[in-house]
């Protein structure tokens, strides 16, 4: 393939819609979740604070696109007031810690200040963030996205810490939290649980009938007239209904049959690319998400990969975690966290993980088993082995 082939078969017109978060032909079958959210922010405009809003559902499923959305309708409507509203969005995934979730926030409240990622210990950030918000004038708004992370690795000091700062500061701060585990609550200490609220607002997964709704408004922006047909749409929704009903996951499975079609010089999506195309993006999303882990999850996932057996004991990664933490000159976590580790691997999908017999141990123990077929897992481990 050259540049040149590819710009004589052009099957787009805008691949970046397939992708937005805001799209052009609004967010489909979310009303009600929309609504609700309207109500519960409701009374930031009229000079309250709003504790800890909990929003659920599985990745996909428009939780983050529909609030940054509201974000924007809320503070146009703060401006129109003549309120002074600033807003703080926090990806967990990437900021795992309270030091460097509040370091984010300040970040992005005085983007002048440059506040360094590492160097300030924690009392030193809790006090610069106190400081901050000495203005009796403003509101602010935290979203934390993917509170997951933070939650599993570092505890809930950050929820607890937001739901008591309007006692010790001037500026009235509102938290929302998103997460992608129904059980998040299971994280919190008894103190944060009863300092947040209970309101919960639960995205559920999509249907095959609205995944197809999206995919076919999304595509009708994306491609040209004709390229794809409504057979081909619905095969992909019925795909990712019949998974997680995730729209992000359906408009990339699109996306990924687009390139395809345009590889074989093909003027459209046909039904027979799809199956390729779902292939292909399987083991690109596992990739993907290898990179994502820390350091230390990806010497666990390491040391489960190198064990020949395909089912293994909750103990025996704990021991060939250490050895592989030794060979890196690396110190160990302890064993809980090791296995929180696995919980957080078989969240993640890339490894099957229950409490059951194992005859080998003659007990009950947590037993882990690696879905990965060979070729994959040979690749896997390369990745793994380069990134440490």
């Amino acid at each position: 393939m050259t540049f040149a082939s590819v710009l004589e078969n052009p099957l787009y017109l805008r691949r970046d819609v397939l992708y937005s978060l805001s799209p052009p032909t609004g967010f489909l079958h979310r009303i009600g979740q929309k609504n609700e959210l309207i109500m519960e922010l409701a009374p930031i405009l009229m000079g309250s604070a709003v504790s800890c809003v909990f929003v659920y559902g599985n990745p996909g499923a428009g939780k983050t696109g529909i609030l940054l959305s509201l974000l924007d309708e809320l503070k146009q409507e703060a401006g129109s007031r003549s309120m002074k509203l600033k807003t703080a969005y926090v990806n967990c995934s990437e900021n795992r810690t309270e030091t460097v979730i509040l370091l984010e926030i300040l970040n992005q409240l005085n983007p002048a200040k440059n506040y360094p990622k590492m160097g300030w210990n924690r009392a030193m950030v809790i006090d610069e963030f106190s400081s901050a918000l000495d203005d009796k004038d403003t509101q602010l708004l935290v979203l934390l996205d993917e509170v997951d992370y933070v939650l599993k690795e570092s505890g809930d000091d950050i929820l607890y810490r937001l739901s008591r700062i309007n006692d010790t500061v001037k500026t009235k701060v509102s938290t929302i939290v998103i997460s992608n585990d129904v059980r998040v609550a299971d994280y919190l200490k008894p103190r944060t649980r009863s300092a947040v609220s209970r309101v919960k607002v639960i995205f559920p997964p999509y249907t095959d009938e609205e995944l197809y709704d999206i995919l076919k408004a999304r595509s009708s922006h994306a491609f040209k007239s004709g390229v794809v047909a409504d057979h081909v749409l619905r095969k992909i929704a019925e795909i990712e209904a019949h998974r997680d009903g995730d729209a992000r996951k359906a408009l990339e499975l699109l996306d990924n049959c687009a390139k395809n079609a345009v590889a074989k010089k093909r003027a459209k999506i046909t039904l027979d690319l799809v199956n390729d195309a779902d292939a292909t993006l399987e083991r690109d999303q596992t990739l993907n998400i290898i990179t994502s882990l820390t350091q230390q999850q990806k010497l666990v996932y390491l040391s489960i990969l190198k064990n020949q057996a395909s089912i293994m004991g909750g103990m025996d990664v704990y021991k060939l975690y250490q050895e592989t933490c030794s060979s890196y000159n690396l110190k160990p976590l302890t064993e809980r966290r090791v296995r929180s580790f696995c919980v957080n691997l078989k969240d993640l999908g890339l490894v099957e993980s229950e409490v059951g017999w194992l005859s080998d141990l003659k007990k009950k123990t947590r037993r882990i088993e690696v879905t990965l077929d060979d070729a994959l897992k040979e690749k896997v481990v390369k990745v793994l082995r380069d990134s440490l």
